[in-house]
């Protein structure tokens, strides 16, 4: 899924109603993208808007603000952390991601691919290519484990909303890949954690 479909699921998994992004709610997302904000960030930030909000939220929008403090926080957070930005330093950032992939059994072939990462020049190019190696990661363990039960408790979660035939698919399978990670322990590759 690209950053622009995953972002979409979740929103609409944490709606919990059919939902379609409008323009302006694609048009934010696009500049999410373009100013380099990473998934895990956009998630969170949506995440946290859903558990503080007491009304129906019904557009991305409403998620504009939670976005724009998180990411500025954990920038914040980083250069407080390092005294440097991901964009001065990302190869310890990236060896960091790489230990903690070697860890896992699933992820020990990815973490050399990671470290490698470090020769790149640009911060969001090197989030775009982390972005596709969580996503073979995420495929690779799909693949091999048996993923029924979580299928069975994905479809029995989604059983009662009315979600259209593509929104139902594209939501069940950003469940999937959270339910995977989260169970298996796999951490979301990105500079920004």
């Amino acid at each position: 899924m690209t950053y622009f479909e995953e972002i979409e699921a979740h929103f609409a998994l944490r709606r919990q109603t059919p939902f379609i992004l409008s323009a302006k709610d694609w048009a934010l997302m696009k500049s999410w993208h373009d100013e380099g904000v990473p998934l895990p960030v956009v998630i969170e930030a949506i995440d946290a808007v859903f558990e503080k909000s007491q009304k129906k939220v019904n557009s991305l929008s409403y998620c504009r603000h939670a976005v724009k403090e998180l990411w500025k926080e954990r920038k914040e957070m980083l250069v407080g952390a390092a005294g440097e930005t991901p964009e001065a330093a990302p190869a310890p950032l990236l060896d960091a991601l790489a230990v903690r992939l070697e860890a896992l059994p699933a992820g020990a072939p990815f973490a050399p691919r990671v470290r490698a990462l470090a020769s790149e020049k640009s911060v969001p190019r090197i989030e775009e290519k982390l972005m596709e190696l969580e996503r073979e990661l995420l495929d690779a363990v799909i693949a091999a484990e048996d993923v029924a039960a979580m299928r069975a408790e994905i479809a029995a979660s989604l059983a009662e909303a009315k979600l259209d035939e593509k929104t139902r698919a594209r939501t069940e399978e950003a469940s999937l890949r959270r339910l995977v990670r989260e169970r298996l322990g796999l951490p979301r590759l990105t500079l920004f954690t």
